[in-house]
């Protein structure tokens, strides 16, 4: 009687708080393995893909906390949701991985029409740094004081001048029909190019991916009515003849071409605004033409040498060659 009640009470909270600690240490244990499985699964997130997938399938079968350690529950009722939330959030994380597309997903860069815009860019710059002073600003002035004639010395830079303004249009009659696709929307474009010239459209040119078949009713409204309509094409044709007719160009050239041409480089030979503006209205011409092939075919026309001769043909007269070519162009198809 004197023993059993000793032991009794020395045995029995001897036992308990052994219970106690191992308990607590297998607590702090599965704590720390769901943790380190929480880290993993923000480091499986820089993973490559194929990993990623794999573990996003081990994940997916993980239902319970004793899957995820093993057949072994942890005893914390906080671990078992912090795996939850674990899993949610990396699910989610992948799922917008997968859905959503950035500008530069598949983005290419075409050297054919990157490279002019780099030519036009260093010949603008070089030509304003080596220029007399103040030979630009004087064609600014002549042409303030007298927009029609503002008498440059030189009739055919006079109708460079000119057109250069308003050369996005024919350039829109090649552009729009292809722009469905495009990873840049080319209306801004052309619309800044009447300032900017290529230095604006060399942006979206770069980037473009040809468009060989397309339907006329996926165009726009502007496109499909107004560029592809041959009343509007037949008006560019007679405002670009008449820059060409009205600055004494045309006739110089017939009467006498060398001469023309020689007061045409001497004109623009002192004036980095005059070298600027005949080099990108040139480039404008060339990469207007490139189009060509390819608009013909989406108009069913695939004989490729005709194709390459007509393109050719638009720069015997430049900018006026564009406009005469979307007139008498074939019409898209309807269906």
């Amino acid at each position: 009687h004197s023993i059993t009640p000793s032991l009794h009470h020395s045995i029995t909270p001897s036992l308990s708080s052994r219970e106690k600690k191992l308990k607590m240490k297998f607590s702090t244990v599965s704590n720390g393995l769901v943790l380190v499985s929480c880290v993993f699964n923000r480091a499986a997130a820089f993973a490559p893909n194929d990993i990623r997938r794999s573990t996003a399938r081990n994940i997916n079968n993980i239902n319970t906390p004793s899957q995820a350690f093993g057949g072994y529950a942890p005893v914390s009722t906080s671990a078992q949701s912090l795996l939850e939330r674990s899993k949610s959030t990396y699910l989610n994380a992948q799922s917008n991985e997968n859905d959503e597309e950035g500008f530069f997903t598949d983005l290419s860069i075409n050297p054919v029409y990157a490279a002019p815009w780099a030519v036009f860019v260093i010949a603008a710059t070089y030509t304003s740094m080596s220029e007399p002073s103040g030979a630009s600003q004087v064609l600014i002035d002549n042409f303030i004081a007298d927009p029609l004639h503002p008498g440059f010395g030189s009739s055919l830079f006079e109708t460079v001048w000119n057109a250069i303004g308003v050369i996005a249009l024919p350039y829109a009659c090649l552009v729009m029909p292809g722009a469905k696709g495009q990873k840049l929307n080319p209306v801004p474009f052309l619309f800044l190019s009447s300032f900017a010239g290529y230095g604006s459209m060399g942006f979206f040119m770069s980037t473009r991916t040809p468009q060989p078949s397309i339907d006329k009713d996926d165009l726009g409204w502007f496109t499909k009515n107004v560029l592809e309509n041959k009343i509007f094409n037949w008006a560019l044709v007679a405002f670009f003849a008449s820059a060409y007719w009205s600055s004494g160009a045309a006739v110089d050239l017939l009467t006498h071409p060398i001469g023309t041409l020689q007061e045409f480089k001497d004109m623009i030979s002192g004036s980095a605004l005059g070298t600027a503006t005949t080099v990108d209205f040139l480039i404008l011409c060339m990469t207007g033409a490139s189009l060509i092939p390819e608009d013909l075919k989406r108009r069913g026309f695939d004989d490729d040498r005709k194709v390459k001769l007509i393109a050719a043909s638009t720069l015997l007269v430049p900018a006026l060659g564009l406009t005469v070519y979307s007139a008498l162009r074939p019409s898209l198809d309807e269906e």
